[in-house]
């Protein structure tokens, strides 16, 4: 991540507590397996700068933005990387899924430290001209005994209520074996583009292009692997009081959803990232006002 982008994100978006939280009296999800995490956006109209700056940081590598002519760089993007035809309704814009992924993208990064295995933008096809499938990150973070898949979803809408609604309908499928073997398969054909070399998710996949008839799953248990599944939500609520805000989104997971088991061979944690706003629909209006006027980026 550039680091002009990283003291951008650092002054906007800012951890306020993990859930549950003792002094507030905040449980944490009913959902969750660990503690959620509350953030505080400081300020909308830097969210929208993020958003617009993250994009190139989206779409390519780390090794592609070196010496590189950013503004060149996200016409690309734009074009071949994320879902964005400047010919189309607003309306239909603002249902585009970037704006979310890549502050899931940047916050993973950036708070949590992990790694990015490769850009979500080189799973677009734009003769699909529809959303990317799969997961809305492929971060991980890997040590000498074990590696930690950041393989996470982001819902950035109007309500919490259809944020949560959806977030929860994709849950059976997001944490099943085969949902996790496919989009490791899917990997393959972007091996040259990975950030990180050597790594065992690596030689996972190198397992199976030897053998595509071994057990993917065996493959990632051997490993010791975990799949670590943030699932940030991103909501409009106009109250002026943000721990309001915060546990009246609990109060509402946890009166209408219960926890479960999920058909995942490898352990795995669930958790929570929790940013209200005041107006969704506005950031995305700002965010397709910066790109259409070709805003100068930050570097």
């Amino acid at each position: 991540m550039r680091e002009c982008l990283r003291e951008l994100l650092k002054k906007t978006l800012i951890k306020q507590y993990s859930l549950p939280n003792s002094d507030l009296k905040i449980e944490r999800t009913c959902l969750s397996n660990i503690d959620d995490d509350a953030f505080l956006c400081a300020s909308e109209d830097d969210l929208v700068c993020v958003i617009y700056n993250s994009i190139i940081d989206y779409s390519f590598n780390e090794f592609d933005l070196n010496d590189s002519d950013y503004s060149k760089l996200l016409i690309q993007a734009l074009k071949i990387k994320i879902r964005y035809n400047e010919w189309q309704d607003e309306t239909v814009k603002i249902k585009y899924g970037f704006y979310g992924e890549v502050i899931l993208y940047s916050m993973l990064q950036h708070f949590y430290h992990s790694t990015p295995l490769v850009s979500r933008g080189y799973f677009y096809n734009p003769l699909e001209n529809s959303e990317t499938k799969g997961y809305d990150s492929y971060h991980l973070i890997e040590s000498a005994d074990k590696i930690d898949l950041w393989f996470g979803e982001v819902k950035f809408r109007g309500t919490l209520d259809s944020c949560i609604k959806s977030a929860v309908e994709g849950l059976d499928k997001a944490l099943s074996d085969m949902y996790l073997s496919n989009n490791i398969l899917a990997m393959i054909n972007h091996r040259n583009n990975f950030n990180i070399k050597d790594s065992k998710i690596e030689k996972i996949i190198d397992s199976w292009s030897i053998n595509p008839e071994i057990n993917l799953l065996d493959e990632i248990k051997k490993y010791n692997l975990k799949l670590i599944y943030p699932i940030l939500i991103i909501y409009s609520d106009k109250d002026p009081e943000y721990d309001h805000r915060i546990t009246n989104a609990i109060k509402h997971i946890n009166d209408n959803y219960a926890s479960k088991k999920y058909n995942l061979s490898i352990d795995y944690q669930i958790f929570f990232i929790l940013l209200p706003l005041n107006e969704v629909k506005k950031i995305k209006q700002d965010v397709i006002k910066w790109i259409e006027s070709k805003q100068p980026l930050i570097s």
